[in-house]
């Protein structure tokens, strides 16, 4: 047949349509991001997403997903395939996710992907046409990588940055980043906090400042100019306020930089606090969030601490509920250089006790010898038996000294599911020597007092009240006042040690006690201490200096206390029966 050429006008048009028709010659596919190492079991939560990169549209015609264990070699495995006819138009993504898909994206179709934690590679493939191939973990064969493969992270996406760039190089073109299945994997603008620290890490009350460090990285497209921002605090109703106004130097793309700021918050509660980086040219702003910051009293506080046990007891940490009560099944404690360790799973009732040891049986047994010398007082007998529980994990062992870089031995942190509520320092022994063999206690166990910040060296004579009433706090004497307990010493009726508490008042330095028979004579010397302002107490046992017991009848107890300059004087004196 001969060529009509008075059509040819219709068959250029018939002949350039199949040329522009789409075409993979023309138009690209690639895996855009994938989650291969999800937080947890990896099952319904492993993920795919395809990207059509152009120019023009792309035919899914035959093109089939497939994983190739590392430790095997390149023998790829067909996890999905599809048959018909689906075109995705230039940036159209395609989302390819686990059976049971646990998460809220919509998906395009729901395989089987068992991808594994490397070294392993996925591709796709359109006939015999290799069209993209991703390799991570240790892997080097050629056959399996595009230049050198990626680490994988844990619970956290690879993903192209930007969109679909491809260099050829996967350990170039992926980036470890928070899942965005199924949509843009950066933004233009967008910032993250790489680490957060805030010191201190939660407030005993209103009116202290917070030394805010945090190491930011410029996540998005964009470079950050100089500019405005703000601290605000967050409460759980979304209420916030604004704490600080500062300025911020600016972070080209993908760099990071470093802020520190101090700032006081206003008010008592649990609160976020969010960065917000004002964008210049622009009424936009970022919010990063760095965290929680508990100030005042939060559910739960520590109430006493003991570091440095002198005896056999070991160490132990006691925990109080406030007024409301507290559940601690999702709350933790650490110290500075461990990790969190849950607390045991219970509930507390209002300013009920929670103690947990690193040795319960030998803190039983100390207690025990406490309670037959009689040095154990205002605290029921079994009280120790009530509060005390087993800890579900290893115990935190705490430092007495403090390490090399570091002006303070340790720091017992309380936390819950939202971050750390309660914390204390531990000073370490050249600004503590006095508390050697005590337990550091809270002043007061009412948070609206002005002495709940407030922690003292224990100054109960067995160096610690586990499960009871803190020795510095509530039942601290008045100054000027000196308590004797028990008035009458009588061994047949258990009573055979006199405990003798007072508190020095504001600019007296130390004090003494003696005791002098109804003729003057001292019969024992009790010792003394240079401990500042507070709560104090000693004990006396019914002996003399040589460690015989007194005769029976009437005794002085003498209580001498000194300022700065050292110089003692009576203070006050008491009468105590010795049967």
């Amino acid at each position: 047949m001969s060529l009509q050429w008075h059509k040819f006008p219709l068959y250029f048009f018939l002949l350039l349509s199949c040329f522009l028709k789409p075409s993979v010659t023309f138009a690209g596919l690639v895996i855009n991001e994938f989650l291969a190492d999800p937080n947890g079991s990896d099952g319904g939560k492993e993920f795919v997403e395809l990207l059509s990169t152009g120019p023009g549209a792309f035919n899914l015609s035959e093109v089939q997903f497939q994983f190739a264990n590392g430790s095997v070699g390149p023998q790829w495995e067909t996890r999905w395939s599809f048959s018909g006819q689906r075109w995705l138009a230039e940036g159209e993504r395609f989302l390819l996710v686990d059976r049971n898909w646990m998460g809220p994206e919509p998906f395009d179709v729901e395989v089987g992907l068992g991808l594994q934690n490397g070294p392993d590679a996925i591709r796709i493939v359109q006939g015999s046409q290799v069209l993209d191939m991703v390799g991570y973990g240790q892997l080097t064969d050629p056959a399996m990588v595009e230049g050198s493969a990626v680490a994988l992270p844990v619970g956290l996406s690879l993903m192209r940055k930007p969109d679909g760039r491809d260099t050829g190089d996967n350990s170039l073109d992926f980036h470890a980043g928070l899942p965005t299945a199924g949509s843009a994997n950066y933004q233009d603008y967008a910032m993250e906090a790489v680490t957060v620290e805030m010191d201190p890490p939660s407030l005993a009350e209103v009116g202290g400042s917070i030394l805010l460090k945090v190491l930011l990285w410029n996540s998005g497209l964009q470079d950050l100019q100089p500019a405005e921002a703000s601290v605000v605090l967050q409460s759980g109703s979304g209420q916030q306020t604004r704490v600080l106004d500062t300025f911020y130097a600016g972070c080209s793309a993908d760099g990071s930089s470093q802020l520190s700021v101090v700032f006081i918050p206003v008010s008592k509660g649990r609160f976020s606090v969010i960065l917000q980086l004002h964008i210049q040219d622009s009424t936009r702003q970022l919010e990063v969030c760095l965290g929680n910051i508990q100030v005042g009293c939060g559910a739960a506080f520590l109430s006493e601490i003991l570091s440095t046990p002198a005896s056999h007891q070991g160490e132990w940490i006691e925990i109080q509920a406030g007024a409301e009560g507290a559940d601690l099944r999702e709350c933790m404690i650490r110290d500075e250089d461990g990790d969190w360790r849950a607390l045991p799973p219970v509930e507390l009732r209002p300013h009920e006790f929670l103690l947990v040891a690193q040795d319960s049986v030998a803190l039983h047994g100390w207690h025990h010898e406490n309670l037959m010398s009689g040095l154990i007082i205002d605290c029921p007998v079994d009280q120790l038996n009530m509060v005390l529980r087993e800890m579900p994990s290893s115990w935190p062992s705490l430092n007495n000294s403090a390490p090399d870089g570091r002006n303070f031995a340790d720091r017992v942190y309380l936390a819950d599911g939202l971050g750390i509520i309660d914390h204390f320092t531990l000073p370490g022994d050249e600004n503590s020597a006095d508390s050697y063999g005590n337990s550091w206690e809270r002043r007061s166990h009412d948070p609206h007092s002005l002495f709940w910040p407030d922690w003292r060296p224990s100054v109960a004579v067995q160096g610690g009240t586990p499960g009871c009433n803190n020795s510095v706090g509530a039942v601290a004497v008045s100054s000027g006042v000196l308590k004797i307990e028990p008035r009458v010493l009588d061994a047949h009726l258990g009573e055979s040690v006199a405990h003798v508490r007072f508190s020095l008042d504001q600019g007296e330095h130390g004090w003494h006690v003696e005791i002098f028979d109804l003729w003057g004579a001292m019969v024992r010397d009790l010792g003394g201490a240079e401990s500042g302002p507070g709560p104090a107490e000693v004990i006396w046992d019914g002996r003399d200096d040589r460690g015989h017991p007194v005769v029976k009848g009437g005794y002085v107890v003498l209580l001498l206390k000194s300022r700065e300059d050292g110089v003692f004087s009576p203070s006050v004196k008491h009468l105590l029966v010795v049967r």
